[in-house]
């Protein structure tokens, strides 16, 4: 019993310094109401962006060097949605992998069944500041 009761104790050491090191930082998600908005992120720290279509297409961020995307974008359509309506969301998820700037960027052309988009409504915008640890 003495030896689990020092491995958990090692664990929660190790845990706490960790957290104390800023090894783990939550994520920033972001939506459509931060569009055309500057967001600050720190060295290391994850950016989701989540937008509410699936016909939302992102770009690469514009320096990579700063934010890197982790992986593909995923599509998560809303079970019963009429066809043609782009019901779901799109999820992209950043890294800060150095200090600077970038921007994120994503498109579409259809704003639902059908339905062209007007204006800005098909464009989103994200402007990422990274700054050290």
């Amino acid at each position: 019993m003495r030896a689990r009761a020092a491995s958990v104790a090692i664990a929660l050491l190790l845990t706490g310094t960790a957290c104390a090191n800023g090894a783990t930082r939550p994520i920033v998600r972001v939506a459509e109401r931060q569009n055309n908005k500057t967001i600050t992120l720190r060295k290391g720290q994850r950016l989701q962006v989540v937008l509410h279509s699936t016909y939302w297409q992102f770009q690469s961020s514009t320096n990579r060097a700063v934010l890197r995307q982790l992986g593909n974008s995923r599509v998560r359509p809303t079970p019963g949605c009429v066809a043609g309506g782009g019901c779901g969301t799109v999820i992209t998820l950043y890294l800060a992998a150095a200090r600077g700037t970038a921007v994120v960027s994503a498109t579409r052309n259809s704003c639902g069944e059908a339905a062209g988009c007007t204006g800005t409504s098909g464009r989103y915008t994200l402007h990422i500041r990274v700054t050290s640890k």
